[in-house]
C-alpha cells in the first residue's frame, strides 16, 4: 500500500509509524537514512503517539525505508493515507 503524496516540488513524502523515542535513536537511524540515495529530508515527531517518521524522497519505496529502520532495530510500518 503506497500512501505517499507528492509535494509542490514533485518530491514524494512517505509517512511511517515507528517506536523511535529518544535522541540517541535519531543518532542511530540518521546515518543510515542519510546514506540512502533518494532520501532528501527526514524527521521524526517524537511527541506524536505514533512517533511519526516523515521522509521526503525521490524514488524510494516504503519497503526500502521499513527494511532500513528495521535493520537498525526499530519498528516501522507505513501509515495509511
Amino acid at each position: 500500500m503506497n500512501t505517499a503524496y507528492l509535494t509542490a516540488t514533485g518530491r514524494e513524502v512517505l509517512v511511517f509509524r515507528t517506536n523511535i523515542r529518544f535522541k540517541k535513536d535519531l543518532r542511530q537511524i540518521g546515518p543510515a537514512l542519510e546514506k540512502e540515495p533518494g532520501v532528501l529530508k527526514w524527521n521524526v515527531d517524537r511527541e506524536d503517539t505514533d512517533k511519526v517518521l516523515r521522509i521526503e524522497s525521490m524514488q524510494v519505496t516504503p519497503e526500502t525505508i521499513i527494511q532500513l529502520i528495521s535493520r537498525e532495530g526499530f519498528f516501522c510500518e507505513e501509515l495509511p493515507g
